[in-house]
């Protein structure tokens, strides 16, 4: 059985409960599926794809999202996260990023366009 009502355990592998109940959250605000193309990594595989050195997915704290093409439920999941508690989100074209990082180097509440490496 899973701990989450939306998400496998295996999909959240990795990942600190807080952010994991904040996706869980954001998805049911949603209402449609969300797929996670990117949760916890390891150095080596935040390595391998260019990932920064102080990346909020090493601690488990950090998603990307699979960004919906059509701009409404893109606009209606941006604001599922913010009503999920999400305080730092990274729009991007193909994807969005979020986290719960909150220190010296991860600044909240933040909110920035970036791009699909």
């Amino acid at each position: 059985m899973n701990r989450f009502k939306y998400f496998t355990d295996q999909e959240l592998s990795g990942m600190v409960d807080d952010i994991c109940y904040k996706l869980d959250r954001a998805r049911e605000l949603f209402g449609h599926p969300i797929v996670i193309t990117s949760g916890y990594r390891t150095f080596e595989q935040n390595f391998s794809i260019g990932g920064a050195r102080n990346s909020a997915h090493l601690e488990g704290k950090a998603a990307d999202i699979k960004a919906p093409i059509d701009a409404f439920q893109r606009e209606k999941l941006m604001w599922a996260f913010g009503a999920a508690g999400f305080k730092r989100v990274e729009s991007a074209y193909r994807h969005i990023h979020v986290d719960i990082a909150n220190d010296d180097l991860h600044p909240s509440p933040y909110f920035w366009q970036g791009d699909d490496k």
